[in-house]
C-alpha cells in the first residue's frame, strides 16, 4: 500500500466517524455531506489502487516482451530449400 492510499483510506474512515458522531448530534440531514466526503475518499483510494495494479501488469508485459524478444534475437532459424 503507497502512502498516498494509505492517507486516502484514514480520511475516509476519520470522516465516516465524524459523520456518524455528527448524526447522534445534529441528524442525518446536517452530516449527510461528511458520508458523502468518506464515500468520495474510498472510491478516490480505489481509483488509486486500480491505477497502481495497472502499471504493475504493463510492466510485466513489458519485461516479459523484453525478454521474449531477447530470445528471438539470441537464437538463429536455419532456412530451408
Amino acid at each position: 500500500m503507497k502512502f498516498s492510499e494509505a492517507i486516502l483510506l484514514s480520511l475516509s474512515v476519520a470522516f465516516f466517524i465524524i459523520a456518524v458522531h455528527q448524526t447522534f448530534v445534529l441528524g442525518i440531514a446536517q452530516s449527510y455531506w461528511l458520508f458523502m466526503l468518506s464515500v468520495t475518499m474510498l472510491l478516490l483510494n480505489r481509483l488509486a489502487k486500480k491505477k497502481q495494479d495497472e502499471k504493475e501488469v504493463q510492466q510485466e508485459q513489458v519485461a516479459v516482451g523484453k525478454k521474449i524478444n531477447k530470445h528471438k534475437t539470441t537464437t538463429k532459424v536455419k532456412s530451408r530449400k
